[in-house]
């Protein structure tokens, strides 16, 4: 198999009621169901925007995939044997006490090197990768936000996780900020062929990026389209203003 296969994901929340009970009554709850049985698959080595209204499940989709704080209550996800993932969102983790280099060796640790010299080449590489190489010596807390993001996104690199899931990771910065990075993720993902989950609310950011995108509706179904399309991309040409059209008029359905 070759990526990621969502099987009939159902996901659904119950949150007790916040008002004070007396004499010992049944606290009252409220069920959502979020995830109606998507179903829905994700290459290998590709970069899939997810789109669609707020609410209807995408981000709660990349935390299944995820796996570590959340399940689903039925369904599947299947993705080959070994295969780890790892998320970035807007406001990543790092560790605010120590340098640029040494957050990104600390993560490579967290992906089973463990000599620490392999640990510090691969932070040094990731460093320049991402353009902190000048920033190396710093810690988290003198770094503008986009270079937060840029640490947030060499330390998950540096994990080696096969599947980066990516929910809103630009979506704090300035539209200058913004198109570096995106273009920084496009050349990096040159390189490292990664698959790629990126959840966005900005249709031009996923028609920029991505080589897939897949709108997903309120009632968990699915549209999806390939786009293969060259780098860079020019939005004002007639191949991307129609699917500008169509994506847009599919999302407004909900």
């Amino acid at each position: 198999m070759n990526g990621i296969q969502v099987k009939n994901l159902v996901k659904t929340y119950i949150t007790q009621s916040t008002d004070i009970i007396l004499n010992g009554a049944k606290r009252p709850s409220t069920t959502r169901t979020v995830l109606h049985g998507v179903s829905v698959d994700f290459p290998a080595g590709k970069l899939t925007a997810i789109l669609g209204r707020s609410g209807c499940g995408k981000s709660t989709l990349l935390r299944l995939i995820d796996g570590t704080k959340d399940a689903p209550d039925s369904g599947e996800i299947v993705m080959p044997e070994g295969w780890r993932c790892a998320l970035l969102s807007p406001d990543p983790y790092v560790i605010t006490w120590t340098s640029v280099e040494r957050n990104v060796a600390m993560a490579a640790g967290a992906g089973y090197l463990e000599a620490p010299e392999e640990r510090l080449e691969l932070a040094k590489k990731l460093v320049k990768l991402v353009r902190l190489e000048d920033y190396a010596d710093m810690t988290p807390v003198e770094l503008s936000t986009g270079m937060r993001q840029r640490l947030g996104l060499a330390r998950v690199l540096a994990s080696q996780a096969q599947v980066l899931l990516m929910d809103e990771p630009f979506a704090s910065l300035d539209f200058i900020t913004r198109g570096e990075l995106q273009a920084e993720l496009l050349d990096i993902q040159k390189e490292l062929q990664k698959t790629i989950l990126l959840v966005t609310h900005q249709l031009d950011e996923a028609l920029l990026l991505a080589q897939r995108i897949v709108v997903l509706h309120a009632d968990s179904s699915v549209r999806v389209w390939e786009l293969e399309l060259p780098y860079p991309r020019d939005l004002t040409s007639p191949q991307l203003t129609a699917l500008r059209e169509e994506i847009t008029a599919e999302c407004r359905k909900d």
